[in-house]
């Protein structure tokens, strides 16, 4: 019995040493790992922490997982019957499928490398065909319809010259997105508009475009254009028909934009009536709202996605005009998954 005394009270002796230690060491213990951590790591856990403040619930709307592995979307339309149309580009059976709430195919465009199609009021698929692999292929702009007949066409001289989107204006006008490059182009395939020289220039050059992805006109006759930019250069700039830049948000690097939500890599704009502006960024996998003056009023996160599923790599984000975003992404299965997303 004594002997167990002895080692009861030897027990609580070093229990009481031991928590003195603790109080004593475990007050320095952040601060000498924050002067031990490195800047990345400073900078990845400072985006972490972003992201979780951004992140909100959502619900999906659309979810879509192709059956196979061969090729991917890099460009997609909701249609208003709630079918998806999409641009398969790879190298086995590239080309345009339309498929219905159950992922059925309805109609297919096979032999053509798209980066863009969407179907028009008057039910033809308007596609920006990138012409790859090359001849016989051309770049191109082509109206198709239902049958696959070509109703209009706008040929680009060399694959240097490839169409990355285009849309059709309400005045009949096609606008089209080039490398270097906006043209509104005529039914007569004559370029009565172009915003940029169409050849590579030096970052910053005033009229000049870095990669630009996409362009819409607005409303009020100006043009809203995503230049995507590279290693942190892009930007969402807004130009006015004689070619005046009135807008415009620039992606900020990650190192220099502090605990602030920040533009990284845009995809894709969409201008609001209330003048608010959406932009998609492919690097942070966030829906920015900014307002007339340029300043960012909130961001929505579409991260939590990826945790049933991750992904590759992320293709397409287009907002929509309820804040709804649709994006197409290939998974590690190698799967292309296509989902909209709104929040709650």
């Amino acid at each position: 019995m004594k002997a167990r005394r002895e080692a009861a009270v030897m027990v609580n002796k070093l229990r009481i040493i031991i928590c003195s230690l603790l109080c004593f060491v475990l007050p320095v213990l952040p601060a000498a790992a924050a002067e031990q951590t490195p800047p990345e790591l400073q900078q990845f856990l400072m985006e972490q922490g972003q992201q979780a403040e951004n992140r909100q619930p959502f619900r999906l709307t659309v979810d879509y997982i192709a059956n196979i592995t061969h090729n991917l979307v890099g460009h997609a339309q909701l249609l208003p019957n709630g079918n998806l149309l999409l641009c398969r580009v790879g190298a086995w059976q590239p080309g345009l499928v339309e498929v219905d709430a159950q992922g059925k195919e309805v109609w297919v465009y096979y032999g053509i490398q798209a980066n863009s199609a969407l179907r028009l009021p008057n039910g033809n698929t308007l596609v920006a065909d990138s012409g790859a692999p090359g001849a016989p292929y051309v770049p191109r702009v082509v109206e198709l319809t239902r049958e696959g007949k070509k109703a209009w066409e706008y040929t680009l001289p060399s694959l240097a010259q490839a169409p990355r989107y285009a849309e059709r204006l309400s005045n009949g006008n096609t606008l089209v997105v080039l490398p270097f490059a906006i043209q509104e182009v005529t039914p007569e395939k004559k370029v009565v508009w172009q915003y940029g020289p169409g050849k590579p220039g030096r970052p910053g050059t005033p009229g000049g475009l870095v990669r630009p992805w996409r362009a819409h006109r607005l409303a009020n006759g100006n043009t809203l254009i995503v230049d995507r930019g590279y290693g942190g250069n892009g930007r969402v700039l807004e130009v006015t028909p004689a070619k005046q830049v009135v807008w415009q948000l620039a992606a900020v690097p990650a190192a220099a934009s502090g605990s602030q939500p920040a533009l990284r890599e845009p995809l894709d704009a969409r201008r609001l009536a209330d003048g608010t502006t959406l932009v998609t960024d492919k690097k942070q996998d966030l829906l920015f709202y900014v307002d007339p003056r340029g300043r960012v009023l909130q961001t929505k996160s579409w991260a939590d996605l990826y945790k049933t599923a991750a992904v590759s790599d992320l293709w397409f984000a287009r907002p929509a005009d309820d804040g709804s975003v649709l994006i197409a992404a290939t998974m590690v299965t190698g799967r292309t998954r296509v989902t909209g997303i709104t929040w709650e």
